[in-house]
């Protein structure tokens, strides 16, 4: 009898917490760095990737890290702009990496999230009006 009704506990709470599985979507983030001290034309993209790399590894660790797969799709090195490219379900986390860098190249930075985007072409788009 106790076993029955274990069973049926167990179902019943297995039945509640059924929840949706959301497959990823793939999300483009339109930022802008601002220098504070030091030149915007020092700031190369290799340095913006690591910069984002390491920031991201040291918040989630290396398997939080592939789990966020943050992307550097496109960076101009002239305006200071570019475009990451994540998983929908880490935006928040995309948001607190990129708040968290201060310095890229030696350079003291703020990073400005403009837009988020669900299309790599839109993204182009803004970033080139941004």
């Amino acid at each position: 009898m106790k076993s029955k009704k274990a069973a049926a506990i167990v179902r019943a709470a297995l039945s509640i917490r059924k929840s949706k599985l959301v497959k990823p979507r793939k999300r483009y983030l339109v930022f802008e760095i601002i220098a504070i001290s030091g030149e915007l034309s020092n700031i190369k993209r290799s340095h913006v990737e690591e910069a984002i790399k390491m920031r991201s590894q040291h918040l989630f660790g290396f398997l939080g890290y592939g789990s966020v797969r943050p992307s550097l799709i496109y960076y101009d090195e002239s305006e200071g702009v570019g475009i990451l490219g994540f998983k929908h379900l880490w935006r928040n986390h995309v948001f607190l990496v990129l708040s968290l860098i201060r310095d890229i190249g030696g350079v003291k930075v703020i990073v400005v999230p403009v837009a988020t985007t669900g299309t790599r072409r839109k993204a182009v788009k803004l970033a080139k009006k941004a």
